[in-house]
């Protein structure tokens, strides 16, 4: 089984172009990808789109949302220009486009889906309809209309057209409700010790995936709620509360640092021991946004995420900035947050600021993720209590590619952008090899600012 999740890990790193793997990967595969075997074993396939998913999360498009909400700075070559927005460009993020219809992604989800429903494998199923809701979820979320209904589908649609991005929120919502279904139908065995983050003992397993899905329904939920407004938030707050219970049930990826194509990428980014050549041009900074708030707070998370050691032109902290580092995508300090967020919404404010210092009082527990850190409790009403839970989920956050999402909706923080431009970009430009082999994907100058779910930019301060 190292071996296997060795050879995969490897895999997501190729197709994000990842420094310490080539990046033979690339190219317009959105229906198909001819390095996978004609044969495969169900569980190789699986630890595959766990490897994609990872890859996704954690490689480019984490390093870009840390960089434009501030979290970071890039100051040398390419981080550089993805810091000022310049240096973004249809090419910048190709990789990324095609990671969830490639290998690993819908491609080897679907045969996990045909190789699950004929051995009545339910669980295994619903698992897989998880990863495959967050791969296309974030992809949804990055780009807006998207090839989904035809993708992957090379005999019937070689040339998959873009679905609206709100028809595929609502999409991976259905989708999310049968992988619920399926699991709690207690058929299969599912995975076993395939599934790399919950493990193989099959109640726990099953619960856990079942509480990430209903916290994935949630954060889907707030992601349409600027132009759905009220019923988005309910629906949210509906799903949150059936969401994590504990940081037992965080989604939370186990890289092992065993070897360079199963250690944390942000190490080999910003670690010179990473061996990418790249050391020194995302760094933390004393002036950027995150960092100048964590301090002004008087915030012990300060020390937590930086290397305080080098404030002007440090790196991660040492806990962080390690090769084993497990980093967190989904997480019970989320989902409080999303509740908080949502009673908020709905005009329960006393209940918001319960739950918002719920998630402050759960960082006293240590996790794999954070050492026991202890936050007092706030006291806010009005909008002081919104930007409140906001500013928390954007400390909490902290890598997390889910901290646009939260800006694009809410403007908060109030952060002012770069390089003297006129606001935050909202999307990503489409992949330029999709673009040149798919026509449905429009030119550059005909792409949309921003995104369905996101029509307002944010002012800036």
């Amino acid at each position: 089984m190292k071996q296997i999740i060795r050879i995969a890990l490897c895999a997501g790193l190729l197709a994000a172009g990842t420094a310490g793997c080539n990046d033979f990967l690339k190219g317009g595969e959105l229906t198909n990808n001819p390095t996978r075997p004609v044969t495969a074993n169900i569980s190789q396939l699986f630890v595959s789109s766990e490897a994609a998913l990872w890859s996704q999360q954690t490689e480019n498009l984490g390093r870009l949302v840390a960089m434009w909400m501030q979290q970071l700075e890039g100051v040398a070559r390419q981080a550089k220009g993805t810091y000022t927005y310049v240096g973004v460009s249809e090419a910048s993020f190709d990789g990324e486009f095609e990671i969830p219809y490639i290998g690993g992604g819908l491609v080897d989800l679907h045969v996990i889906d045909s190789l699950a429903q004929a051995s009545n494998d339910r669980r295994y199923l619903g698992m897989a309809q998880i990863i495959e809701a967050m791969l296309i979820g974030t992809t949804a979320d990055m780009w807006g209309d998207i090839p989904y209904s035809q993708a992957a589908k090379p005999d019937s649609f070689p040339t998959p057209q873009l679905d609206p991005q709100m028809t595929v929120y609502d999409s991976l919502q259905t989708l999310l409700s049968a992988a619920i279904d399926n699991l709690e139908s207690g058929e299969g065995v599912g995975p076993e010790d395939a599934d790399l983050v919950y493990g193989a003992a099959l109640d726990s397993q099953a619960g856990k995936w079942i509480a990430l899905a209903h916290t994935l329904q949630a954060r889907l939920y707030l992601h349409t709620a600027e132009v759905a407004g009220a019923s988005a938030y309910a629906a949210a707050l509906a799903e949150a509360q059936l969401g994590i219970r504990s940081n037992g049930g965080d989604y939370v990826v186990p890289f092992t640092g065993a070897a360079q194509g199963e250690s944390n990428p942000w190490w080999q980014i910003m670690d010179n021991n990473g061996g990418t050549g790249r050391a020194g041009d995302l760094v933390a900074t004393d002036s950027v946004y995150l960092y100048t708030l964590l301090d002004s707070l008087g915030d012990p998370r300060l020390a937590e995420y930086y290397d305080l050691t080098n404030k002007t032109g440090g790196y991660l902290s040492k806990f962080r900035d390690r090769a084993a580092f497990p980093q967190p995508i989904v997480t019970y300090n989320e989902r409080l947050l999303i509740e908080a967020e949502a009673l908020y919404a709905i005009g329960n404010e006393s209940a918001a600021l319960d739950t918002l210092n719920a998630e402050r009082a759960a960082w006293a527990a240590a996790t794999p993720w954070h050492r026991a850190i202890t936050l007092p409790p706030i006291s806010a009403s009005g909008p002081d209590l919104l930007a409140a839970i906001m500013r928390e989920k954007y400390i909490t956050l902290f890598q997390n590619v889910e901290v646009w999402n939260d800006y694009k909706r809410t403007c908060i923080p109030a952060l002012r952008p770069v390089n003297g431009a006129a606001a935050i970009p909202g999307r990503l430009l489409y992949g330029r090899t999709e673009r040149q082999t798919n026509p449905n994907v429009p030119d550059v100058g005909a792409q949309p600012q921003r995104n369905a779910n996101d029509p307002n930019a944010c002012p800036t301060p």
